[in-house]
């Protein structure tokens, strides 16, 4: 149904007001910029007119550029992500679950949860090189700690008596993980992939920004070099629709999967 449409297929103007009103401050935001950009506030060089950035990023979406390296902007946030996920939730669970695993890892995640993931680049181009390999590698790396995390101690705090109660139904130990434990868990594991996702975006554009090889990161700099701050914008606009896109679609999924909240 559209925005400006009730049930009846009538004009709802109610629903309109409140469309405007959710994106009225980003409208404001948008008109300033180009207004400072057309009567040249600030030099061109460091704000160009929100026009040109448009007509910048159409370009190089028509040329095919901007596409390819949103794609291996997205493939290696993802794949890295993927990776970091899974490892993660076996990990989180288990230490969760296992007084074992949880005396080997609780260190070295208490340890390299506050690292900031960043500062290891170089150790990651020295290692495995700059292509996307090391992009992934990282990727996978940084994401790790908040997904391990949010899994253990979700799982930590699933509620006691749900488990003695299907205990004392002689529920073995792993049906009991799958259909008592991950599901009372997993709003948390989600809540993890969401903070988790964005922080995938943010390494591989640094790290593309960092060692080149192609990706929005790579798009950037390759403005900033040429002297095309245009194109500098059209890259960070193009990682923020795939980060927009992302989350919300996180957020469907997570709706879906959590009717029940």
């Amino acid at each position: 149904m559209d925005v400006t449409t009730d049930a009846k297929g009538g004009f709802d103007l109610s629903r309109l007001v409140e469309f405007g009103k959710s994106i009225y401050s980003l409208v404001i935001v948008l008109v300033l910029w180009e207004l400072v950009g057309q009567f040249e506030l600030i030099h061109y060089y460091f704000l160009p007119p929100l026009s040109d950035i448009i007509i910048r990023f159409v370009e190089l979406t028509l040329s095919g550029d901007m596409l390819y390296n949103a794609y291996l902007t997205l493939y290696r946030a993802l794949v890295g992500l993927a990776i970091a996920s899974v490892l993660g939730v076996i990990v989180g669970v288990l230490s969760a679950r296992n007084d074992l695993v949880d005396w080997f890892f609780d260190p070295i995640i208490k340890i390299g949860y506050p690292v900031p993931i960043i500062s290891l680049i170089p150790v990651f181009m020295l290692w495995f090189g700059i292509g996307d390999l090391s992009k992934i590698i990282m990727v996978a790396v940084g994401t790790f700690w908040p997904v391990a995390v949010n899994a253990r101690d979700s799982t930590q705090q699933v509620q006691q008596n749900l488990v003695w109660a299907a205990q004392m139904m002689g529920t073995s130990d792993r049906r009991l993980l799958r259909r008592v434990v991950l599901p009372a868990a997993l709003p948390g594991i989600i809540t993890g992939f969401q903070i988790a996702m964005p922080l995938s975006l943010i390494i591989t554009f640094v790290f593309e920004m960092v060692a080149g090889g192609g990706g929005l990161g790579a798009l950037e700099i390759q403005g900033v070099r040429s002297f095309q701050s245009a194109q500098v914008y059209a890259a960070i606009i193009a990682v923020m629709f795939i980060g927009i896109g992302l989350d919300r679609g996180l957020r469907l999924i997570r709706s879906r999967l959590l009717h029940w909240t």
